[in-house]
This record gives structure tokens, sequence and C-alpha cells, in this order.
């Protein structure tokens, strides 16, 4: 009988976790341990590993925490359930039975057989797992440094592999404690209680208790022990052992390391750092001209330029924004919808090299979206760019404690700014901190994507080129909104008036902003530029490249980024309601009209495969759902059914006023891009009369919009333009508009436009008239120069006076041609064009230079223009 009790001891270990739970651990634990997050990935991770083999958990540190997170974090989830950890003493945690059959299994066992419970607990790991149990093995901090209980742990895994057929995974597993960044500085705290990366009991728990609610569970990819068997047969035991053990450990750490980041060095360390920067030394030994003195008082200039610059990153300021946007996104937004494959790319590269991410800039709360995102996805969080307009009491410091860190609108003129803002930069990178800048320079205020801006991502080049990180990835980023809560500044600056400066109540206005809803936030994840490869595609090494070549890099390099965003730009209800609004200069449409009108934008979107927001899983309601807010916010109003015309009875119409237009031509604008070939093909047919046309007329008109609109929309002068109106043909072929004739070699020679095609081309034609309209305007304004060269104030005004009196006469029939942004960008086309010029001067009493427009000599360009302008009117 005592043979048979004590049998029933000998697998009784401290170890052992069992499904059945402690008192402790239902008084004290049970309720916090429930708010681990375990993301998506994870559990997909796990549970494919469970569908392939028996699971091992591996996290490094020996920890009776980690142990119980994952314990029941697996309960709660359905994936494997450890039964076993290794080398940790649970029995505190033990149900209170098998607490007492544990402590008389380590006193009596000894006494009876002369050995410990058979024969060790190490053994007790390759048991369970040969039976199918999952169990958990602690790595230790280092490869580097012995640890005899975990080598015979990773030892005994080895050897249940040998003796079984079904794979052992052994999954990488992180236990996060929030998102605190390991901080490179001994502080009392650090020496009492340890340091992040080596946390000490004390304040394990105490961290976790904090943070629990920030606490996550996650994992790398597994490795599969039947696999690493196969590929290091060769090596010893010893050796087998090692390479697994660093394999796991360097898993990990890059888990670690797309979570929190690397080690974050103090603000002063890293301005100290830049300052020992050669190139910086040097250009305060030039600005010090040489002597003592002047070397001082320039190295003070420097020190006074690097804290206005220099960020100083506050884990608590990220936690009190993780609040703050939270219920922002949630009450004055309907939430935020997020490219989740796209976070997980992000996450994979941040794992292997630092990564830039260059974001469209729609809104002042662009600037903390990202790192919401980020924050909610375990990514580490970025350092982003902002201009010193951003400096403004008292979000200015909180923005730089927030991660932000500041830049002057131009470095012309003083070289040691350039210089150590370009050190910083390089800092950042050789610490593999992430940034975050905004290719644009400033906010859209139109809605499309502005011409990229070179400055940032030319420093961002050459600090890589230099040597500062091994690889780097650029990652275009879409940020959108169904509506801006800048909304009315927006409209009131494309209407003239002048561009005030930053306050703390332009980000928030806490009063009808509060009280409003405004739709869902979007983000996604364009395709990366890997910077060594990309380089290594060029026809020449950077080194090799002359000034221009480089500039001409940059330019590039720039297109394609906002390209990319371009590309992942989203369809939303109310940009395509906008569309459908705004394609016609009529004062009112039918409900019936706008549906057909709004079917055809749609499959010609899906065509092309853009993407559009989850609510249009049902068109219908998604559109009345758009109709009502838009109606909520009186941007359109619903003109009611005559009960005395029983033929109309039945009908809807929307009426859009006037003063309206101009809010939805902003959303239209957000998916303007994505028309714009068939926007200029359709301007095309429209032209002609005849309902035949050769395919060298469509090109003709084609490549003079392309051209005019150089300055509007963002071109790939990757794709031929041929090609790209053939596709577009192809499209309208298929819907049965156009029949396509063809030339030779299989070459279209000319179109015929059939039944309703012209019909159902002229809304796509509509969607650009008001750029047409506005460069006629900006064409007619010419004239204004004739008798002498005008300042930049003066002739704007004038045009905008013209237009206004243009668009009373009914000469130009869309209010929304009226703006400030066409206007200017009609004039860099006349420039491009040598039909005007300007020239900057300096003026007493002027901060800045004053431009001054003038008119060519040569007439012929300009009358050319008016002519072939005026035939799309």
């Amino acid at each position: 009988m005592l043979k048979s009790w004590l049998s029933g001891l000998e697998e009784q270990y401290s170890g052992c976790l069992y499904a059945k739970d402690s008192i402790p651990l239902l008084l004290l634990l049970k309720k916090v341990l429930s708010k681990v997050h375990v993301p998506e990935e994870t559990e997909k991770k796990i549970a494919k590993a469970a569908s392939e083999g028996v699971v091992v958990y591996a996290i490094k540190q020996q920890s009776q925490l980690n142990a119980l997170i994952i314990r029941e974090s697996a309960a709660a989830r359905g994936f494997p359930r450890p039964s076993f950890a290794h080398d940790t003493n649970m029995l505190f945690w033990q149900p209170f039975g098998k607490a007492i059959r544990t402590i008389l299994a380590l006193l009596l066992l000894p006494l009876f057989r002369r050995q410990s419970p058979e024969p060790h607990p190490r053994a007790f790991v390759r048991k369970s797992v040969r039976r199918g149990d999952a169990v958990i093995v602690h790595l230790g901090m280092s490869e580097l440094t012995p640890n005899k209980q975990v080598e015979d742990s990773l030892s005994q895994l080895l050897y249940a592999q040998w003796e079984m057929d079904r794979p052992v995974l052994v999954v990488p597993t992180l236990v996060s404690y929030g998102r605190r960044r390991d901080i490179e500085r001994e502080s009392l705290i650090n020496i009492l209680f340890g340091q992040t990366e080596g946390t000490g009991t004390m304040r394990r728990v105490i961290t976790f208790f904090r943070y629990s609610n920030k606490a996550s569970l996650l994992c790398a990819g597994p490795v599969n022990l039947r696999e690493f068997l196969a590929e290091n047969k060769d090596l010893s035991r010893e050796e087998m052992i090692d390479r697994l053990r660093g394999e796991l450990i360097e898993r990990i750490d890059e888990e670690k390391t797309a979570t929190v980041g690397p080690i974050l060095k103090s603000r002063q360390e890293l301005i100290s750092m830049v300052l020992k920067d050669e190139q910086v030394q040097r250009a305060i030994e030039q600005r010090g001209s040489g002597n003592r003195k002047g070397y001082e008082a320039a190295l003070k200039e420097a020190k006074r330029y690097l804290n206005e610059i220099a960020s100083d990153y506050s884990e608590m300021y990220i936690e009190l924004w993780d609040k703050v946007l939270g219920w922002l996104w949630n009450n004055i937004y309907d939430g935020v919808v997020v490219d989740r494959d796209g976070m997980t790319k992000i996450r994979n590269l941040s794992k292997k090299m630092p990564f830039v991410v260059v974001p469209c800039h729609r809104s002042h709360i662009d600037y903390l979206l990202l790192s919401y995102v980020f924050y909610k996805h375990n990514i580490q969080m970025p350092f982003i760019a902002a201009g010193t307009n951003m400096l403004f009491w008292p979000l200015g410091a909180v923005f730089r404690k927030s991660g932000a860190f500041f830049l002057r609108r131009s470095f012309r003129g003083n070289e040691l700014y350039g210089e150590v803002f370009n050190g910083y930069l390089n800092i950042l990178l050789q610490e593999g901190l992430p940034i975050e800048f905004f290719i644009e320079g400033g906010r859209s205020r139109t809605g499309k994507m502005i011409m990229p801006r070179y400055g940032l991502l030319s420093m961002i080049i050459q600090a890589y080129a230099g040597g500062a990180c091994e690889d780097l990835a650029i990652i275009p980023v879409y940020l959108g909104y169904d509506r801006i809560i800048e909304e009315k500044a927006y409209l009131k600056e494309l209407g003239g008036e002048q561009k005030k400066d930053e306050k703390a109540t332009d980000v928030i206005k806490s009063g009808k902003v509060l009280r409003k809803r405004y739709g869902h936030v979007y983000v996604n994840i364009g395709e990366p530029i890997l910077m060594k490869q990309y380089l290594e595609s060029q026809d020449k090494t950077y080194a090799e490249m002359s000034t221009e070549e480089r500039q001409r890099l940059y330019r590039k390099t720039g297109y394609e980024i906002v390209l990319n965003i371009d590309k992942v730009s989203v369809v939303t209800p109310f940009s395509l309601l906008s569309a459908g609004f705004l394609w016609s200069d009529r004062r009112g449409i039918s409900v019936d009209d706008l549906m057909e009108v709004l079917g055809h934008f749609r499959d010609y979107l899906q065509a092309r495969k853009v993407r559009f927001s989850e609510t249009f899983g049902d068109m219908d309601k998604a559109v009345t759902s758009a109709l009502g807010l838009f109606e909520e916010s009186n941007l359109i109003s619903r003109v009611g059914e005559d009960e005395d015309l029983p033929d109309e009875g039945e009908e809807v119409v929307y009426s859009l006023p006037e003063e309206n237009r101009l809010n939805l031509e902003y959303y239209k604008n957000n998916i303007l891009h994505y028309f714009v070939p068939v926007c200029f093909l359709a301007a095309s047919v429209a032209l002609h009369r005849e309902d035949v046309l050769s395919l060298q007329e469509i090109m003709e008109d084609y490549r003079f919009f392309k051209k005019m609109f150089r300055h509007e929309f963002i071109f790939d002068d990757r794709v031929d333009d041929l090609e790209e109106i053939r596709e577009v043909l192809l499209y309208l072929s298929q819907k049965g508009m156009v029949a396509i004739s063809g030339g030779e070699a299989g070459k279209f020679a000319s179109i015929e436009v059939k039944g309703k095609g012209k019909r159902n081309l002229v809304p796509f034609a509509g969607l650009i008239r008001n750029y047409i309209e506005s460069y006629w305007v900006v064409v007619r304004s010419c004239a204004y120069l004739v008798h002498g060269r005008l300042p930049d104030r003066e002739f704007t005004k004038k045009i905008r006076g013209l237009g206004e009196r243009m668009y009373q006469k009914g000469e130009i029939r869309r209010s929304e041609s009226l703006t400030q942004s066409n206007y200017a960008n009609a004039l860099r086309f006349l420039e491009d064009m040598g039909i005007v010029s300007a020239t900057e001067e300096a003026e007493k009493g002027e901060k800045r230079p004053v431009r001054y427009w003038s008119i060519s000599e040569n007439r012929t360009a300009l009358e050319g223009l008016r002519r072939r302008l005026f035939r799309f009117l």
C-alpha cells in the first residue's frame, strides 16, 4: 500500500500547473490576469503551432508571474495550457491538495527511494512533451551566460524530439509589462528592483499591477525542433543547445524591440552625442572663426538649436494620450479602421531595421494618430518631426514629451542649424529609433496629396548613405477621415484668407467640435521602400552620384512615396457621395439620378481594385447613412414630395447650396486621383460632337491635361500614357460605352461612342470641371500683367476678383473653382510654360522677400493656351 501511495507522488513537482485554480490565485490575481492583452497575431501563431505539433513556451526569465500569465491566457483563449513550468516554483499557486502532495513528494520520496522524484524535474519536461502536454521553459537573459538548468531543459526537449515523430514547436514568448522603453541610465529604482530588461521580482510584480491593463502576451515565430535537428545534424549536442538557445533569445529580443524599441538614451545624452559628431564640430569651428571665444559662442548657439529641436520622450505622456485619444476616436469619431496586415508588415520590418513612416497630412490630429495606432498594435512609438509652428503653448511641450522633435521651415543661410539638425537625425537612426515625418510639409487644405517636399527626405537618405544604419525601411501611410475637424478653417484659407498662427484651440475646439460626430478614421499602409535594395537598383551608387543626380534621386523617391500613399487611400461613403453631388453644377439631384451616377463611379473604382471602407458592404445602406449625416450637418437639404403632382410624388430630390460645394470638394478630392485618367478621356469625348474619335485626338487632349495639371495630381511617370488610356478604353468597352476599332499589330486606332456612352461619361468629365475653370480664370488674369509686373499679393487679389465676376456672370459655373490653391497651381503651370515669371526682391519693412509676377514678351504661347482651354468650357 505504501508503495502504491508513493508511486502517486512521483509526478508531483513544484513546477506543475493545474487546470483547477488555487485559492491564492482566485483571491489575488485571477481578475488582474484576465486583463492581459493577447494580440490576434499571437493567437494565430500559437493556434497554428498547436495544430502542427506539441507546443513549448520559451521565456527569457524564470518567473512565476509570467508562467501564470501564459497559463491564464491559454485557458481563456483555448490554446494549449502549460502543465509544467521548468525550474520555477509554482507551489504557492497550486490547489491546496496538490501543493500538500508536492511537499510530501519532496520530503518522502528521497527517504524511501533514496532519490528525488523520477528521476529529476528536467526529465519531467521530456516526459510531458512526449505525451503531448505543453510546458514552459526559460532561457536565461543571454546565450553568452552558461546556465545548467536552461541547458538541461533544452537538452530534454531535443531528446523528446528524437524519440517522437510529432514535431515539437518551441514558441519564443514575451510578456510585456506595459510599453515602457528601457532607459540607458542607472537610478536608485533600477539598483533596488532591477532594470526592465533584467527585471527583479519586486519590480515585475509592482509593474504588472500598475500596468496590468497594458500588459501583453506576444510571441515570435516558433522553432520546429524536427526541422532544427535536421538542419543542425552535424553539430554536437552542446553546440545544438547553444544554437537553439541563441535563436530563441534572438527572436524574443526582436519581438521586444518591435514592441518598445531599442534602449533609449536620455535627451541630454542624445544632445551630447550630436555635439560630438565630426561634421557638427566642424560647423561649430567654422562659425567660431577659429578663435576660442568665437568657438564657445558657436557651441552655445548649437546647444540652443538642439534644445529647440530635440524630443524629450516620456512614457507618462504616451499613456496619457492613450486615454485622451481613445476617448476622442470613440466620441468625436466612430473609431479608427486600421490596416491590420499593414501593421503586421511594419512590426516585422521593425525587428530587422530602423524604419521611417511617411504619412499624408490632413489634420492636426495626425501628429498623434499613428502613435496611438502603433501603441494599440504593439509597435514601438515613432519620433515625430513637427514644424516649429507647433511649439505653441501649452501643447508644444506636450508634443515634445510625446516624441515630437522640431524643425524650422527653412535652413537657408544658417549652415550651423542645418548641420545640427542633420546630426540629430543621424543619431536617431544610429540608435535604431523610428522616425515619422509628413512629406507634404503642411496639412493638405484641398483633400488631395500635395506635391512632396524633399528636404527632410534628403537628409534621411544622406544619413543612411553615410552609414547611420545597415538598412532602412521607408513606409508610406495613408491617414484619412470621413470628416476633419478643421473643415471651416480650410474653407477660409481656400477662399483667400491668410493662414493664422497655430493655437491650442485649433487642435480641438472644445465647444462645437465635441458636440459633433465626424465618422471614421482610416489608417492604411503602403508598400515599403527598403533603402539598401532601392539604392542598389539605381544606375550609380550614391557615392558616385553628382549633386544633380542626388537631387533627382530625392525627387524620384518622394514621388514613389506619395504614389504609394495614393494607392492605399480609401474610398468612403462621404468621398463617393461628395463626387456624386459635385460632378454637375445643378442645384439639386434626385435620389435615382444620384444612385445611378454613384453606381458608375463605384463600378469604375472596383475595376481599378481600389480600397473601399468596410461600410461599403451594403452600398444602399452606406449611401443612406452618409446622406443622413450630410443632412444633419446642413450640407444638403431634402426637397419634400409634392402631393399635387402624382407623377413626381415619389421622387426625392436633394439640394446642395452653392456655399456648401467647397465643403464637399475636400472629400471629393480624397479619391479624385483614382478617376483622373477616365476624367481626362471623358473631357476629351465631351469636347467632340462626333461619335467617332481617333486615338490620336484623345491622346493629344490627355497629354494636354496631364501637362497642365502636373501640379494638381500625382502622376506615375513609370506608366506609359498610351497604356493608361488603353486600360480606360478597355473598361469603357466592357461597359458598352464605346466600341474600339483596331489598327496595325492590335493597336487601337479609334473609338466610337455607343448608346448612352456620352451621357454616362459626362459625370466623369464633370469631376475636373472646376479645375479647368480655375485655370481659365488665371489665364484670363494674365491681362493684368500686360502693363507691368505686380506683387504677388496684389496679383492674387485681382485673380480672385476676376474669378468672382466671371462666376456671377455665368462665364464659369462652379463655385468650388474659386479657390486659392487652384489659382496658385495654375500660376506654377504658367511659369513652367514660360508664359509668366516670378522674381523675389527684398523690400524695406518686409520680413520676407516680396514676389513679383511678370508676363513674357512672347504672347503666342498664352494665346494658344487660351484657345485650347476655352474649348473645354
